[in-house]
């Protein structure tokens, strides 16, 4: 539909809509299609908008703060320590300070964690038992 044929079907919706005010009521076909085209015209907007590339902030607070809240005394206090270890490897004082392009990889951090296993292990202990096999 052209601007222009856009534009008169509107002035005839609002002639139409004014003569049925002015004559007391009565229902005009043309004040119907306007509705119809505006929320057509909105999901097309939003569409943009509801494309997601990746976990959000709160995805990773949630995830977090889950992990850190589960089990026993003991449970927690070893998620401590990992998503102490988490938010050092990344440098920051917290983890909702993280850069978002690090979302995902601090949440497959996180999952390794949680499926018993160290991602940030240095190695450190190892290079220790090497030294001394020398």
């Amino acid at each position: 539909m052209s601007l222009e044929q856009a534009i008169k079907d509107l002035t005839a919706a609002v002639e139409a809509n004014t003569e049925a005010l002015g004559s007391g009521g009565g229902e005009s076909k043309a004040p119907a299609k306007t509705p119809a085209k505006a929320p057509a015209k909105k999901p097309a907007a939003k569409k943009p908008a509801a494309k997601k590339t990746g976990p959000g902030p709160d995805d990773l607070a949630e995830a977090f703060g889950k992990y850190m809240k589960a089990g026993s005394k003991e449970d927690r206090e070893t998620a401590k320590t990992h998503v102490r270890a988490i938010i050092s490897h990344f440098d920051v004082d917290r983890i909702t300070n993280l850069d978002a392009e690090h979302y995902e990889e601090a949440l497959d951090l996180l999952a390794q964690f949680q499926a018993g296993e160290d991602p940030l292990g240095d190695g450190e202990e190892d290079e220790e038992e090497d030294d001394s096999l020398m």
